[in-house]
């Protein structure tokens, strides 16, 4: 049904791999589906699609308008009929050469195209909940009075909340709001404006807030979130490091339980070069006793501010993300991964140089303690692991799906304890690796239906003991054949050297 449309699979051209020549089919199936939603708002079709859907994804619409194949007879049809009210093209001077003009096809004006369909469909859409796209800033003020429904917003672009009454209209007519995202805001004046737009909706509302990139979020914006401190479930943001002392005013936020933060800049260091707001927020965050996805994404000295929180008794966490620290002299909170036995997703990310014996064996010991993990992704952390440091996670974390390791000098002697791991999906071994086609066939061999459709990825392979272009081909069709899986094999190559040099011109 159309209702489901954005999950659909011809939603977005297609999610699979698909041949070329069949490719601008479904761009062609594509278009129809959007015909058909559009076309049911103008009473055009038999079914009123449009009455049924619950999220209006413009990007799509935009993708599938911007897309190449989107042309000739597909663009003709899909304008056809009381659709070419929505063939809006834009006013561009026409080339000229010499001899004669240049003929082009006409540009499509997406962006007034998008508002002119939003504003056919969205007087239809009763049970509406989620819009997401690149709208124009009169857009919204205009389409929230039609969707009591409405519960999210996924906008590309601040500009879209110029209006200053929005929020007050979202208050008034959509009850149910509890989400918003946003992509970007460029310019200047966001912190207040988006601190107003936050202080204006029903207050103890929001559950949901995301930013992926860069608003500007300061003090105004951290402030007006605590007016949703009670409600707020999930907050993502990308931060400029010199907002990051910022993130202290959100004390009152204590009820999330995902916390996504990422340091655009990676220049930070909150504990060596703003101590009191470090503390802050190490307080505010072990008061969020109801947390359990952590992410600290591109933070200098990210472990400071994760050890406490893993300590933490009342903190229990099944995801947790830690990228750019030192692994060097952070014992500490390698050993505090012990406090958190619930984890079911663990990804670290650090800096292996001058790391010690005693600081390998730590990690090592503490991680084969998570017996719940399904996730593992070790990158530069688990530089230093050997043979036996593989095999120790394979025995010891018995539930592993999804496991991303480097190491040095990995041979076949690691694949009979992963061969061990029963609901194994996905293995990235990117390590200086000797393995041979002996070795992967025997652990292909080992596997069973639990393992269906396996992904093998071999990175970094010992020049001197790869598997031979045969080798590998009969190793992707044992292991396609035994399960549906697939090998990916990728020799070691000096980042020095291009690999171009040496061919002749």
């Amino acid at each position: 049904m159309l209702s489901n449309y954005h999950v659909s699979p011809v939603k977005g051209g297609g999610s699979e791999a698909i041949a070329l020549s069949q490719q601008e089919l479904v761009v062609q199936k594509w278009s129809i589906l959007w015909r058909s939603i559009i076309a049911s708002s103008l009473e055009e079709t038999l079914f009123p699609y449009c009455k049924y859907i619950r999220v209006l994804d413009l990007r799509d619409l935009s993708n599938l308008l911007e897309d190449d194949k989107f042309k000739a007879n597909i663009a003709k049809n899909f304008f056809s009929g009381k659709l070419s009210r929505f063939y809006i093209v834009l006013n561009t001077p026409s080339s000229k050469v010499a001899t004669k003009p240049v003929h082009r096809a006409a540009r499509l004006d997406v962006t007034s195209i998008i508002d002119a369909v939003g504003e056919a469909i969205t007087p239809h859409s009763c049970m509406l909940e989620q819009i997401s796209g690149d709208v124009l800033p009169t857009a919204l003020p205009r389409w929230v009075t039609r969707l009591p429904r409405l519960r999210s917003l996924e906008l590309w672009d601040g500009r879209s909340l110029a209006e200053e009454n929005l929020q007050e209209l979202i208050a008034r007519h959509c009850p149910n709001f509890d989400a918003f995202s946003l992509y970007m805001w460029s310019g200047e004046g966001q912190d207040h404006r988006f601190s107003t737009f936050i202080s204006g909706l029903r207050p103890q509302s929001l559950q949901f807030f995301q930013v992926f990139r860069d608003a500007h979020i300061g003090v105004e914006t951290c402030l007006a979130l605590n007016d949703h401190g009670r409600s707020l479930k999930t907050i993502k943001l990308n931060l400029r490091s010199e907002a990051l002392p910022n993130l202290a005013l959100l004390k009152g936020c204590t009820a999330v339980e995902t916390l996504h933060l990422e340091d655009m800049d990676g220049t930070a260091d909150l504990h060596k070069t703003h101590n009191d707001a470090f503390l802050e927020i190490v307080d505010w965050l072990k008061q969020c006793s109801n947390l359990q996805d952590f992410s600290l994404t591109n933070f200098v000295g990210a472990a400071d501010i994760g050890t406490p929180v893993l300590v933490e008794y009342s903190i229990r966490l099944r995801k947790l993300n830690l990228g750019s620290y030192m692994v060097k002299d952070n014992q500490t909170f390698h050993a505090a991964l012990i406090q958190q036995p619930l984890l079911e997703t663990l990804s670290l990310q650090g800096e292996p140089d001058e790391m010690t014996f005693d600081d390998n064996e730590i990690l090592i010991q503490s991680l084969g303690q998570l017996k719940e993990l399904r996730e593992l992704e070790l990158r530069g952390v688990s530089d230093y692991f050997s043979n036996k440091h593989i095999i120790h996670l394979a025995e010891q974390l018995k539930k592993l799906e999804d496991l991303y390791v480097s190491g040095y000098g990995i041979t076949d002697v690691v694949w009979d304890s992963l061969a061990g791991l029963e609901n194994l999906r996905n293995i990235c071994i990117n390590a200086w690796t000797a393995f041979t086609a002996d070795g992967l066939l025997k652990f292909i061999e080992k596997l069973r239906p639990s393992n269906q459709g396996i992904v093998i990825s071999i990175y970094n392979a010992d020049p001197d003991s790869l598997l031979s272009e045969e080798e590998q081909a009969m190793v992707r069709e044992v292991l396609a054949t035994k399960v549906g899986g697939r090998l990916d094999y990728t020799p070691w190559r000096d980042p020095d050297v291009s690999e171009f040099e040496g061919e002749s011109d």
